[in-house]
């Protein structure tokens, strides 16, 4: 472990493959054991390890994926209303967002956005 510990890379190496890696627990285990000499007594505690980094994994991709729709469907909701404007089809943004029924949560930014434009 202290040959670990002396170099800032290996150490960076050791913790990607137990928080990071798409890996599965066994796969880590062999990575660690043959490239660090690390013997695992408890497996529990690797194990919990290894899921804990495949939860947090999984949550960044939810969040990311929640924070994409959101901005699409923002994005989307500002080029409606923008071409309703174009078109002619209504005179000003909040009869384009009460035409295309904007939730309440998106219409400050959907002004915003078109008025600094």
């Amino acid at each position: 472990m202290e040959e670990i510990l002396s170099d800032e890379k290996s150490v960076m190496e050791y913790l990607e493959i137990l928080f990071l890696s798409q890996k599965s627990y066994e796969q880590r285990i062999e990575i660690l054991e043959k490239k660090y000499g690390i013997m695992f007594k408890e497996e529990s505690v690797m194990r919990k390890m290894c899921t804990f980094s495949d939860a947090i994994w999984e949550k960044g991709i939810d969040e990311g994926m929640e924070r994409g729709i959101k901005e699409g469907s923002l994005i989307t909701s500002i080029n409606n209303v923008q071409n309703l404007i174009k078109k002619h089809v209504v005179s000003n943004i909040e009869e384009a967002m009460d035409l295309l029924e904007v939730e309440a949560s998106l219409r400050p930014a959907i002004l915003k956005s078109i008025q600094m434009h």
